[in-house]
This record gives structure tokens, sequence and C-alpha cells, in this order.
């Protein structure tokens, strides 16, 4: 098992590097992969001048900004993956928004995972980027790069956050070509529902049979949270088991909710810990 076709969808040569090498990280040591670079051009946002009409030299500098950008990361991501002697190719496809992330479902219908860069607030070409496309419409993984801490050379510990939903199991699942052969891997329940039921299994225990049927070395454990948020208690299990991958189901409430209370995944993207894999 592994993922054979992996989408390195770069937006700034800031972040080029990180995205190839995680892409790199996770394609099999087999070279039997092939990773698409993919740059999107985003729609341009439409100012009037001072007549009322559409102002051109907008749409123009749109154009040769992002002309500019797609050929230096082209050139970018060409010469780092001749290094690697693997199948790859590069594509420039538009967003019919502005934000480049929206541009990127059509191809991720066609590949195993997305690699993007966690959004960098110190890079103009990814601070106001929203990845919500990235895992809510591409129906793809998406393993986020963060811009603070550099790449493991392999992934050797993990920690997958699993609260009993559809969209924890399935980035339990997703990630199986990443964890198969960890070191160790622990899911970690948060305040499980309490049963009188004294034949109860621990929960996370039945992921964790299924995970262990796949060659996973997998325990589960869980957490009474005693108020604490969720989104720290994970990052101090993070933290204390070294992780180099962090798995988690993304937007198990809604988003509407979520952009009004807050939540884990907004949380996770704003300060990510490690590198981290979110499915929906």
């Amino acid at each position: 098992m592994a993922f054979r076709t992996i989408i390195a969808f770069i937006r700034s040569e800031r972040e080029a590097r990180r995205v190839m090498g995680a892409a790199r990280l996770i394609a099999p040591s087999s070279g039997q992969s092939h990773i698409i670079g993919l740059y999107t051009i985003p729609s341009p946002v439409v100012y009037a001048d001072p007549t009322g009409f559409a102002d051109t030299t907008l749409f123009e500098a749109h154009e040769q900004r992002h002309k500019e950008n797609a050929e230096a990361i082209m050139a970018l991501f060409n010469a780092e993956m001749a290094t690697s002697g693997g199948s790859h190719e590069f594509r420039i496809v538009r967003a019919e928004s502005s934000s480049p992330s929206a541009g990127v479902t059509q191809s991720a219908l066609r590949a195993d995972i997305i690699v993007a860069g966690q959004p960098d607030p110190n890079d103009p070409d990814t601070v106001n980027d929203v990845t919500d496309p990235l895992v809510m419409e591409s129906g793809r993984p998406v393993l986020f790069v963060p811009y603070k801490s550099s790449l493991p050379e392999k992934i050797e510990r993990v920690v997958v956050a699993f609260n009993g939903k559809r969209e924890a199991s399935r980035a339990a699942f997703d990630s199986l070509p990443l964890i198969v052969d960890a070191e160790s891997v622990e899911i970690v329940w948060i305040d499980p529902k309490k049963t009188t039921d004294p034949n109860m299994e621990i929960p996370g225990t039945p992921l964790s049979d299924a995970l262990r049927r796949h060659g996973v070395n997998v325990k589960p454990s869980t957490i009474e949270s005693n108020g604490e948020a969720t989104d720290k208690i994970l990052r101090k299990r993070i933290e204390e088991n070294d992780a180099s991958l962090f798995v988690m189901g993304a937007f198990s409430q809604s988003r509407l909710k979520e952009w009004v209370f807050g939540g884990v995944t907004t949380s996770i993207m704003t300060d990510m810990p490690c590198l981290t894999l979110m499915s929906r």
C-alpha cells in the first residue's frame, strides 16, 4: 500500500521546497510514484476606477505576477524532481475564485493525496489563502506541511486523534501508507462517552485492531480533559511523543459552527505542531 499519485500544491517560491520535500518523503522508495507539481492562478479581485469601469491594469498586473510565479516555481520543481529521477510533471490551472486552493479540486480527483503548505503569515502569496476547499471539496487526504518546523527524515511516531466520528475514522485509514512502517502509533480519544456496560471495550480498540491487521504498531488511549481545551491536550500529546505526524478528521462540526465558536481543525491549522494529515 502506497501513494502512487501525489499532488504537490505550491503557491509560492517560499513554500516550494518544504512542499516538494514532503511529497518526496511520502513517495514510495520503489520509485513507483508520480508527483504532480500544481500551481493555480486565482481569479483577480476586480475594482472599479473612479469612472465606474473595471481597471484593466489590475488584470494585467495580476496575470503578469502569476505568470512569473508559475515559471519560477516550475523551474524549482523540475530541478528538484530531476535529482530524484522519479516520474513527475508540472501543471498550471486556474481557480474560479480568489482562493488558489479552490483550483485544486479537479486535479485532486485523479490523485491519491494532496501535499500543501500551511499558510505562512510572512508569505503574501499564502497568508490569505482559504485552505478549506482542499479538505472539504477534494475528496482526498491532505498532508499539511508546517512553515515553522523542519521536515523529519522519516515518519517514526504518530498521534491519531479519534472521536468515534466518520471524519476521524476516514483520516486514520487514509494515513495507512504513512503509518504502516512507523515505530509507534497512538490513537488518542479525549472524553469518550461514558458507558455502564462492563464488557465495553476500551474506546478506540476496534479501530486499533483494524489498523493492526495492516501491520501498524498501534495502541489506543483515552484522556479525560477535565475542562482543558481539546487542541491543547493534543498538542501536549504530540510533544510528549515527539511525533513527526499528526492525523485528524477535519471539520467534524459544521464550518459555520467552527467559524462562530472555533474548533480543533481551525486551531491546528493556525498553529500546526508537525506534519498534519487531515481528511473529511
